[in-house]
């Protein structure tokens, strides 16, 4: 059950990682960096040191990681927990102010 769900959770974060490591074109010239959506829950709450890298510690310590999305603490992590609606958050979609 704990490997299962671990190549579960593996499985997601490589295929996300995937599609950020695209990128669509040159950057900006006016010294804005382009937007990077927040990382998936699963790799934030996986990636204990933060380096956007699994490594085999943070591997080793898969299921007590994951057990924090767990949040009815059903035993089970269903699509609503590895995936919460974003954060209600005014500044998201709006473009920064320049002056």
């Amino acid at each position: 059950m704990k490997r299962t769900m671990l190549i579960t959770a593996l499985a997601v974060s490589v295929s996300t990682l995937t599609g950020f490591a695209q990128q669509d074109g040159p950057l900006p010239r006016d010294g804005n960096r382009p937007h990077h959506p927040p990382l998936p829950l699963v790799i934030a709450v996986l990636d204990a040191n933060h380096d956007h890298v699994i490594d085999a510690a943070e591997i080793a310590n898969a299921a007590a990681a994951l057990k924090n999305l767990d949040t009815n603490g059903d035993g089970k992590l269903t699509f609503d927990e590895l995936f919460p609606p974003p954060p209600d958050n005014e500044d998201v979609g709006e473009p920064p102010v320049k002056f």
